[in-house]
């Protein structure tokens, strides 16, 4: 078995692997977000900002509400069902990539999407504790979140089953999660000041919060934003999972890659 040294947690590890990573399979993983994010997300925003019209404009009151709620809530869902083939495949790839043989397109796809309906129920079982515990009150939730982290990888690394992704997930990112609630924060500024200056660019004369919700942007410029922070998210969650098992456990690329042999 081939391990690493153990060392400290570090956030530039994890932020550096995943650029290299990501682009190293720029093309596939550009591909894969476009198929499962881009264009999804794309289509489905413009058909909700088109039926809602249509339901404002053929009812109103309680009905209209509930069902552009359903619509919303549906949509939503569909989003994360489709953002979790891509987190599979991506995930494949990046391992395999660290492991020192970079994967075709189509055997990441092939491969990643093998864990697709439980890494969707990683995620969704994840979502709706996280959510849950945020209507009680923020903080537990953004805990949660932290201690789940780790959960997706996981699934696809370990084949664990839901309940035991979220657990060693929790174990994993115990004593990290300070660590990782800060660079997690680092990337959503810089998430947020992007989405700001392309906003600003593309629809003059609007504040920050008008150029975000116009629809030009939400139609156009955010489904073209998902082809970059889909393969940034899921290269950076399968880093996270291999930083925490090399620094936690001692485990090496090598030994991470060749669960897929």
């Amino acid at each position: 078995m081939t391990t690493t040294r153990m060392e400290q947690f570090s956030i530039g590890r994890v932020v550096g692997r995943t650029f290299s990573v990501v682009g190293a399979n720029l093309l596939s993983f550009a591909i894969i977000a476009i198929i499962f994010a881009s264009l999804p997300t794309a289509l489905l925003t413009w058909s909700e900002q088109n039926v809602l019209a249509d339901l404002r404009s053929q009812s109103g009151g309680v009905f209209g509400s509930m069902a552009g709620g359903l619509l919303t809530l549906g949509a939503s869902l569909l989003q994360i069902a489709l953002s979790a083939a891509a987190q599979s495949a991506i995930i494949y790839g990046v391992i395999t990539t660290l492991g020192g043989r970079k994967a075709p397109l189509g055997e990441s796809l092939a491969r990643g999407l093998g864990h697709w309906w439980r890494v969707v129920l990683v995620t969704f079982s994840s979502f709706f504790m996280i959510i849950l515990a945020s209507f009680l009150l923020f903080v537990p939730g953004v805990m949660l979140g932290l201690r789940w982290i780790a959960s997706v990888p996981t699934q696809v690394m370990e084949d664990t089953g839901v309940f035991r992704s979220m657990g060693r997930s929790a174990e994993l990112t115990k004593g990290r999660r300070w660590a990782i609630f800060g660079l997690l924060v680092v990337c959503w500024l810089i998430l947020i000041a992007v989405e700001a200056v392309v906003g600003i660019i593309l629809l003059p004369g609007r504040n920050f919060v008008a150029a975000l919700n116009a629809p030009l942007f939400q139609i156009a410029f955010a489904p073209l934003l998902a082809i970059v922070t889909t393969p940034l998210f899921a290269g950076g969650l399968a880093s996270l999972y291999f930083e925490l098992r090399s620094t936690k456990e001692g485990v090496g690329v090598e030994t991470l890659a060749s669960v897929f042999d």
